[in-house]
């Protein structure tokens, strides 16, 4: 059962309506794949970091750091498990053994170039909620407010091409939620974990490639406005509207997560694949 309207929600939502209501409404579950098990391991160990910081003012070690997020992987793929297509499967410990290499590597990275900067952490892993009048309230989980800014951490295969921070719903769905929850418009700040074998062509005080970790390491700063926060209201308004209806169409089947590669769901209970 759907009972708040998140970001996450909202994204979902404009892929496949279908999709969301096999998970979050019938409440059949998929796991996700190696690279959201990365992720999560990854934000386990931030928030490790976070944590310590914020209760004691000092800098974890790095081996507890990492040791954090050696534990969620593990617990994640023991417990949960993970989605795996059919050429997956044939090469999942090597898949495995990759993301956790990289988890660990982008943790450690993050505790060398970012957390100690960090000074007054008012929220970590604290999920807000909100009433914007659409009869069902909105939530979010931030990662981390220090120092007055929104700090949003994401792993990512690649690069994030230009402007890309710009896109997302979440700067402007977390600005409302801390607004309401008695912070000011704060702007956000992205840092891109990403895994490469050579350094970016350019480097700068937002962009630190750590060669002994074959991590880039990219922060990304983007603001939100009144207006936008206005637009998104009626998005969510919308949203809301959509879900007192249950109308759950599925996504076009040209699009490339409609396959069995991007979507547990397509070749086991989705009606329409």
């Amino acid at each position: 059962m759907i009972t708040e309207i998140t970001q996450s929600l909202i994204n979902e939502l404009a892929k496949c309506p279908h999709r969301v209501y096999l998970g979050r409404v019938k409440g059949i579950k998929i796991p996700p794949g190696v690279a959201a098990r990365r992720g999560s391991m990854v934000h386990k160990g931030a928030e490790h970091i976070h944590r310590v910081k914020a209760d004691t003012g000092a800098d974890v070690p790095m081996d507890e750091a990492t040791d954090a997020a050696r534990d969620e992987f593990r617990r994640l793929v023991i417990e949960e498990g993970v989605y795996l297509d059919r050429e997956e499967q044939s090469i999942k410990n090597e898949l495995l053994n990759v993301a956790l290499n990289e988890g660990v590597a982008s943790v450690r990275t993050y505790r060398k170039h970012i957390s100690p900067a960090m000074k007054d952490i008012a929220i970590v892993e604290e999920r807000l909620y909100a009433d914007v009048g659409a009869g069902i309230p909105i939530s979010g989980q931030m990662d981390v407010v220090a120092d007055g800014m929104l700090t949003d951490l994401k792993t990512s295969a690649k690069r994030w091409t230009d402007g890309q921070e710009d896109t997302l719903i979440q700067p402007a769905m977390y600005r409302l939620l801390l607004k309401a929850n008695g912070f000011g418009p704060l702007d956000a700040r992205y840092v891109i974990l990403s895994p490469m074998k050579r350094g970016p062509k350019e480097t700068d005080e937002n962009i630190v490639f750590d060669s002994e970790e074959g991590i880039c390491c990219e922060c990304r700063y983007t603001a939100r406005t009144d207006e936008q926060e206005k637009k998104l209201i009626a998005r969510i308004h919308a949203v809301a509207g959509m879900l007192k209806k249950g109308d759950f169409p599925p996504a076009p089947p040209d699009q490339w997560w409609c396959s069995e590669k991007f979507c547990g769901y397509f070749k086991t209970v989705c009606k329409y694949t």
